[in-house]
């Protein structure tokens, strides 16, 4: 399997007034939901598409509750998920407050299958479709 990807102009956010240049970028790709992941798992597994199905929202629910209560969650090989915070840098640990976090993000860590899958990508520029 290739991943297709496309070459876009940009700006160099750190010298705006340097020349742009040209980056490999992904193409939009199709979406696999979470009803043909439960299809999915069906075909290969004992379990019918419902009932794969009602396990993975469970899956979501779960993973959405323990993250809340400042849990990390480990997905077997999948991989983790955990919260990480941005603030403000302050000059004492008094300052510190609840109120220097501008904001959170779920941060996912792959694990060793993902990561080996990754290093095992090929790629194909897809074609250009200039009208």
């Amino acid at each position: 399997m290739s991943i297709k990807f496309k070459s876009v102009q940009r700006i160099n956010p750190q010298d705006t007034q340097a020349p742009k240049k040209f980056y490999a970028k992904t193409t939009g790709a199709s979406i696999t939901d979470l009803s043909e992941i439960a299809e999915l798992v069906a075909m290969n597994t004992s379990m019918s598409k419902p009932d794969c199905y009602a396990v993975l929202m469970g899956l979501e629910t779960f993973v959405i509750r323990e993250l809340s209560q400042g849990r990390n969650v480990r997905l077997g090989v999948l991989g983790t998920y955990k919260i990480s915070l941005s603030a403000e840098g302050k000059e004492t640990d008094e300052e510190v407050v609840s109120t220097s976090i501008k904001k959170a993000r779920i941060n996912f860590t792959p694990g060793k299958g993902l990561k080996k899958m990754l290093g095992n990508l090929d790629y194909k520029k897809a074609q250009n479709q200039s009208a």
